[in-house]
């Protein structure tokens, strides 16, 4: 888990090339032209679009898991919840690496262990922290650096300092 979309996506350039970088690629036709994503077998996948028909929301996590077109499908993505999903063209655009997600995308969530990547930025306090720190069930890891992780946990939280409408709408 990381802070920034810039840190995640590196993070799973780095995830994919330690872990599966010959894998067999999803390969794919269509209008006659051969296409490809950079997604192989096996890689975890994150989507970026809800397709409640599909029982899909943005943020649902899965794995490759067949890269073999047919005459209706380009290959197929095991949710985490066990169930498959075949990969459409409509959900193409929203199928991402996921070896590494936002926070924002795992809020709401859990998982048995988190590693978080933590990096000083404008977002990150302490209340950024407990919540990344809160997704896991059993463990936890931190990485990054010692003197910044003292700031972020000594210096108080700025949610107090957001602005937002809200108040105008419930009075």
């Amino acid at each position: 888990m990381a802070p920034s979309k810039a840190l995640v996506a590196d993070i799973n350039k780095q995830i994919k090339e330690a872990v599966n970088s010959d894998g067999s690629r999803l390969e794919f036709e269509m209008h006659g032209e051969q296409f490809f994503q950079n997604l192989r077998l096996n890689d975890a996948i994150l989507f970026t679009q809800n397709h409640y028909d599909r029982g899909i929301q943005n943020g649902s996590l899965g794995t490759l898991t067949n890269v073999s077109s047919s005459s209706h499908s380009f290959g197929e993505v095991t949710l985490d919840s066990g169930e498959k999903i075949e990969i459409t063209p409509s959900l193409l655009d929203c199928m991402v690496l996921g070896y590494a997600i936002t926070l924002h995308k795992a809020q709401g969530s859990q998982f048995p262990r988190v590693i978080i990547a933590l990096q000083k930025g404008r977002i990150v306090d302490r209340a950024w922290l407990y919540i990344a720190i809160t997704r896991a069930a059993t463990e936890i890891h931190i990485v990054g650096c010692e003197e910044d992780f003292r700031q972020i946990t000594e210096m108080p939280s700025q949610a107090h300092k957001r602005n937002s409408y809200l108040t105008n709408l419930l009075l």
